[in-house]
């Protein structure tokens, strides 16, 4: 695997995160376009997998506790955290925006409001990828843990 990117690469990486999250939900509340499909339904699958999405970024969230950031570099101080939804999930909070992004698209399913989830759901593939590289630069057993651990995007 390749080197991690430089501190700089990483802090914009955050950033594009937080531009990309702030226009998708523009995006969702602007409501731009018909609807694709209109459905209770779908609605209701909505709000479940949204709620869903936000429990796992709070179980994220309490695992972390002080480690926790934005940015994809490894935080000074911080340690490898295997325990919590993590001894089963890496990345779950980037798990649990993905299925916000999933939720939210259902409750507003149109076509601006796909591809901006496309976009971010992407993005975050992409940015954990970038992550894993500082992990495995970081904690040499991160190699062990990602094999026997699941993530998504």
């Amino acid at each position: 695997m390749a080197a991690p990117p430089s501190l700089h690469a990483s802090r914009a990486y955050a950033a594009a995160q937080i531009v990309l999250l702030a226009a998708f939900a523009a995006i969702v509340l602007w409501n731009p376009g018909a609807p694709l499909f209109a459905s209770p339904g779908a609605a209701i699958a909505g709000n479940a997998i949204g709620i869903a999405g936000l429990a796992v970024i709070a179980l994220g969230f309490l695992a972390l506790r002080g480690n926790i950031q934005v940015a994809p570099h490894t935080k000074q101080g911080a340690h490898l955290v295997q325990s919590g939804i993590y001894r089963i999930l890496r990345h779950p909070i980037y798990t649990g925006i993905a299925t916000c992004v999933v939720g939210l698209w259902l409750r507003e399913p149109t076509l601006a409001a796909g591809i901006a989830g496309v976009v971010v759901i992407a993005f975050l593939g992409v940015k954990r990828r970038v992550e894993e590289r500082f992990l495995l630069a970081a904690y040499p057993e991160y190699a062990r843990y990602r094999k026997r651990t699941v993530a998504f995007p």
